[in-house]
């Protein structure tokens, strides 16, 4: 099994990295990749200084994380409408 692994250097805004990410989009099909299982995101939340921050719920406790269960899929998908 391979595993493949994508570096983003430096300090983005979400805006910047996300545009990043969609651009690496066409290195997936330049390379002839259609599906991908098992990926995960991992990231240092900083400040526009680059100073690392931490994100907390309502309550304060931080927050470590969290599963994605895939994009909503719409019923009308399912029945062919």
């Amino acid at each position: 099994m391979c595993s493949m692994k994508i570096q983003f250097k430096g300090v983005y805004t979400l805006e910047d990295f996300f545009q990043a990410f969609l651009e690496e989009r066409e290195k997936f099909k330049e390379l002839g990749i259609t599906h991908i299982s098992a990926a995960s995101l991992y990231y240092q939340p900083v400040d526009k200084f680059g100073d690392p921050v931490t994100p907390r719920y309502r309550n304060g406790e931080p927050v470590d994380g969290w599963t994605y269960k895939g994009p909503y899929r719409s019923a009308a998908r399912d029945f062919g409408l």
